[in-house]
């Protein structure tokens, strides 16, 4: 009788508690496994059935562990949220500290256009450093490179590419050069006319000498090409038997003789970078002459980009509008982007530096003037409407930039270059701003700090479960010993429950 009621509880048992994946328990689902165990324990008592006391201990543990161990997962979730959120800030506030650094600085605002009267003759690059205005250039003479072309005799080359040189040696035939301020010789072992121009072009970095073997339709000639200016020249001789001559008329090298603005300039290249402040001038041909045969002089003007200052300026605009929409995002309990929704829940951070980030912006100029035009930002045809988008009224831009400019860089700059974080001089929208987001950015600073101090929680936190895994082993040997102790005890008892059934079975018989 006893055995069927316990095979009906484990029977009732098995069809109305389903296996939990382990994912998914939960202290409910534990404590009510426990509850189940804890009865088959009762019935064991009475009975001759085993108890699982490995599960039974294991489930106690459980009940204890996973509770404990979900809150601090749940800390760590959250904290590694707050990371990604710290990131991302850093990230939009340094998007908008690089759209303002194209405009913190005067020379930033100086920035030209180069135009000439004749790009056949020349063209004209104007770098950062370049200065509005209008240049008279009249170009004399190019510079050139000595080229020489090399044969068996001063018409014919040679037969063939690959044979030796009928009559020349290893070693007997030297290049003589005169490069980048230094002269040498460099001496030639191969004796045909395919590695003659690969070991010439060996050591090219040196002599500045560059070789090419041609093929004319009947013969086979070596061209050797140096670098151009004056000062830049080779020769190639044969020590034995002049089996290798000049086979062409040469070029000479030659510098390049021009005057800007009625100053006379020799240069060893065509491409001049230091003649005209802030740009690069690449000549083409000679200046043309007129009818009395008097060069003619070419114009070079120099404009003011006003177009790429815009795009600079559209550049902050569109930047702030970017951070201030991730603000937004991770400010924001219901938004659904992934990672970065709502990450920072009530962080004052975020306020902080939305807050930061708008006066930075709409604060008056430290460096404009009582009586400029420019003070703000607003003054450059920058607002904020209703829903907290920043917006550019490019009209007002262009009035600003055209007819206020020297206000517009003091008003951005205060006509200064390169502050540092720590300078206390008066630096202009843009510079104040990307002063105070260094401060705001660096190692030491806010943002970084939070994100590091998260971090160290996220440590600790993980130590925690660590030291609770440790305990739990402990509990879970403990429990096995004393629900092993407690089987021991059941299976006694079973065995002398039995024993004793069978005495007094037998003292039945004999009594009968």
């Amino acid at each position: 009788m006893a055995t069927s009621v316990s095979s009906s509880t484990s029977a009732t048992t098995t069809s109305t508690t389903p296996a939990v994946p382990a994912a998914l328990v939960t202290a409910a689902s534990v404590a009510a496994q426990n509850r189940t165990n804890a009865q088959k324990l009762i019935t064991a008592l009475g009975t001759d059935s085993g108890v699982d006391v490995a599960s039974l201990a294991q489930n106690l543990v459980d009940a204890e562990r996973v509770p404990k161990a979900n809150a601090i997962n749940a800390k760590i979730t959250k904290n590694e949220s707050r990371i990604s959120g710290y990131s991302a800030i850093a990230y939009v506030a340094t998007g908008v500290q690089n759209a303002l650094n194209a405009l913190k600085d005067e020379r930033n605002f100086s920035s030209s256009i180069a135009s000439v009267d004749n790009p056949a003759t020349v063209t004209a690059t104007a770098g950062p450093t370049a200065t509005e205005g209008s240049h008279a250039l009249t170009i004399r003479q190019l510079a050139k490179p000595q080229r020489s072309v090399f044969g068996a005799g001063q018409v014919d080359g040679f037969s063939s590419s690959t044979n030796a040189i009928s009559g020349l040696t290893a070693g007997s035939l030297s290049l003589s050069y005169s490069y980048a301020g230094k002269t040498g010789t460099q001496t030639i072992a191969a004796t045909n006319p395919t590695d003659i121009v690969k070991e010439i072009n060996g050591n090219s970095p040196v002599t500045g000498v560059k070789a090419q073997l041609v093929f004319t339709g009947t013969d086979y000639k070596i061209v050797l090409s140096g670098k151009t200016g004056s000062a830049n020249s080779f020769s190639l001789t044969d020590s034995t038997t002049s089996v290798v001559n000049v086979a062409a008329a040469q070029q000479s090298s030659t510098d390049a003789l021009f005057d800007i603005d009625g100053v006379s300039y020799t240069r060893s290249s065509n491409q001049v970078g230091d003649a005209l402040t802030g740009v690069t001038l690449n000549f083409k041909a000679l200046s043309a002459k007129d009818s009395n045969g008097n060069f003619v002089s070419n114009a070079i003007d120099l404009t003011r980009d006003n177009s790429g200052l815009m795009a600079k300026v559209q550049d902050v605009v569109t930047a702030y509008n970017e951070a201030m929409s991730m603000l937004n995002v991770l400010s924001d309990p219901k938004s659904t982007v992934d990672t970065y929704g709502g990450a920072l829940v009530g962080d004052s951070m975020v306020r902080t530096v939305r807050e930061q980030l708008r006066n930075l912006m709409f604060t008056d100029s430290s460096a404009a003037l009582s009586t400029s035009s420019i003070k703000s930002v607003r003054d450059l045809g920058i607002s904020v409407d209703m829903t907290g988008t920043m917006t550019l009224d490019n009209a007002k831009l262009t009035d600003a930039f055209t007819n206020h400019f020297d206000e517009v860089v003091t008003a951005m700059t205060g006509n200064m270059n390169d502050l540092g974080e720590y300078s206390t001089a008066p630096a202009g929208i843009a510079g104040d701003a990307s002063r105070a987001l260094t401060k705001l950015l660096k190692t030491s600073g806010p943002i970084k700090s939070l994100s590091t101090n998260v971090t160290a929680q996220n440590t600790k936190y993980q130590e925690d479960l660590t030291n609770l895994q440790t305990r739990m082993d402990a509990l879970l040997v403990r429990y096995q010993k004393q629900f092993a102790k407690m089987d021991s005890l059941v299976g006694s008892n079973n065995s002398l429950k039995a024993s004793l059934k069978s005495t007094f079975d037998g003292m039945s018989k004999n009594n009968g």
